[in-house]
């Protein structure tokens, strides 16, 4: 389990980032967000409706460059996306520290590559998805793999004249 290091309240409209210190000891503030900025009319919701806002907004900045190990830079980027949200911008850039997204995104175009019936397509299958490369795909190869050598013999006997 994750080492709590930040603690959200909320009180009279105003949500709280806060250094986590332990259960015995008072939290040390790190930012503050007037919610009637981003929800004008908060104070006076119900209890259901600023309970939802709290969570959203708690969740979306508690996102928010989670990476970062120094909290008074952590809390000064939340601040900076808080006031995109006040602003009205909601993208932003994404952390993405294990680079899975790419990693998968490159996969994906590998395995479509793969797909392909042609020499590279076959290449690609064989090298990185062998459980799936058939008797066929070898023939196939194999075939793909004759043309580009009758191919490069033939430039290389037409640079000869």
């Amino acid at each position: 389990m994750a080492k709590r290091l930040i603690d959200w309240s909320e009180e009279n409209g105003i949500l709280t980032m806060s250094k986590y210190m332990g259960a015995d000891v008072p939290n040390e503030k790190l930012a503050d967000f007037e919610l009637e900025k981003l929800f004008p009319g908060f104070s006076g919701f119900t209890e259901v409706q600023k309970f939802i806002i709290v969570y959203g907004v708690k969740q979306k900045l508690s996102d928010h460059n989670n990476t970062e190990k120094d909290l008074e830079l952590r809390a000064k980027s939340v601040k900076e996306k808080f006031q995109d949200f006040v602003d009205g911008k909601l993208v932003g850039t994404r952390a993405n520290g294990t680079g899975a997204t790419a990693a998968k995104k490159q996969v994906a175009e590998f395995k479509k590559a793969s797909e392909v019936v042609s020499l590279e397509g076959l290449n690609l299958k064989k090298m990185f998805f062998p459980d799936t490369f058939t008797k066929e795909d070898q023939e196939k190869l194999n075939e793909f793999l004759m043309i580009a050598a009758k191919h490069i013999s033939d430039q290389q006997r037409a640079k000869k004249k």
